[in-house]
């Protein structure tokens, strides 16, 4: 069993992974943008991948395991996304995913239009 703190870096990468996964989920169910919907998709194989990470820092393997959390963050940040942000928006709105809600595909609905 793996005692050093190198263990708890490795899962404290994984929880890192696995909040950029929802946090593109978050994005695509409120934007209904199809590279988020993609980069979603990824992050449930590479959030499994960094998961098996913290098998090979527990087996004494910390080196390994770290490693194994690097590459699933860095193929997850190769996922193209469209930008959604822009150069004024808060980090802490970029962190959590803040964006607005769009209705019907993307298309604001008109003042006229009621449950169409």
């Amino acid at each position: 069993m793996a005692s050093t703190y190198l263990l708890y870096v490795t899962i404290f990468g994984v929880i890192g992974v696995a909040f950029l996964w929802l946090r593109d989920a978050r994005i695509f169910y409120r934007t209904g943008d199809q590279t988020y919907r993609k980069a979603a998709y990824m992050g449930v194989l590479f959030t499994a991948f960094a998961s098996m990470g913290i098998y090979f820092a527990y087996q004494q393997a910390e080196f390994l395991g770290m490693g194994i959390v690097l590459i699933a963050l860095y193929l997850q940040g190769r996922v193209k996304r469209t930008k959604l942000f822009g150069s004024d928006t808060p980090a802490t709105d970029r962190l959590l995913g803040t964006v607005p809600v769009k209705i019907s595909g993307g298309k604001n609905p008109k003042k006229g239009d009621k449950n169409k």
